[in-house]
């Protein structure tokens, strides 16, 4: 459970997430679910072990280019490798990556290039709302904290320069 929210807006992409980990009925507030790591920031929802999965591959690997294609491989890539260490191909949770000035949602083995803006996790649907009226990330992500129980701050941000 979490909310990834970001927008490709005034020369610049953002990207915002809550912090909430759950295990059974309780939660905690200290599980980053974005990153900036090797010139990447990713954020992902679902499972708290890929997470962690994902920010190690991402120390030592990066796609290729910012190409949709380049960006897949490197989705491919990471299964390979999270198959290796724990026996499971399969990339559960779903991600947004900011590279290369570039944004993009993945979901499963599906990549696609973001030019305006993108939610994913349990408080899309509120996050989506608040970045279709104009609101920032950080903003959609507040909302999303605010009306679902499945998210949760402290709200973290990082941006770059965007290439559109």
């Amino acid at each position: 459970m979490s909310v990834v929210a970001a927008r490709v807006h005034d020369g610049k992409i953002v990207v915002a997430s809550d912090s909430i980990i759950m295990r059974g009925s309780s939660k905690r507030s200290d599980l980053t679910k974005l990153e900036f790591i090797n010139g990447m920031i990713v954020g992902g929802t679902g499972a708290a072990e890929e997470l962690t999965y994902m920010w190690q591959y991402m120390n030592t690997h990066r796609p290729a280019s910012s190409a949709e294609r380049d960006i897949l491989d490197f989705v491919i890539e990471f299964s390979r490798w999270k198959n290796e260490m724990v026996g499971s191909s399969v990339v559960e949770n779903d991600y947004v990556m900011a590279y290369q000035g570039r944004l993009f949602m993945i979901s499963l083995m599906y990549v696609k290039e973001i030019r305006d803006y993108v939610a994913i996790g349990a408080g899309e649907d509120f996050a989506n709302a608040a970045l279709y009226l104009g609101h920032t990330p950080e903003e959609a992500v507040k909302v999303a904290c605010d009306l679902s129980c499945f998210v949760s701050e402290p709200i973290v941000r990082y941006e770059m320069k965007s290439q559109l």
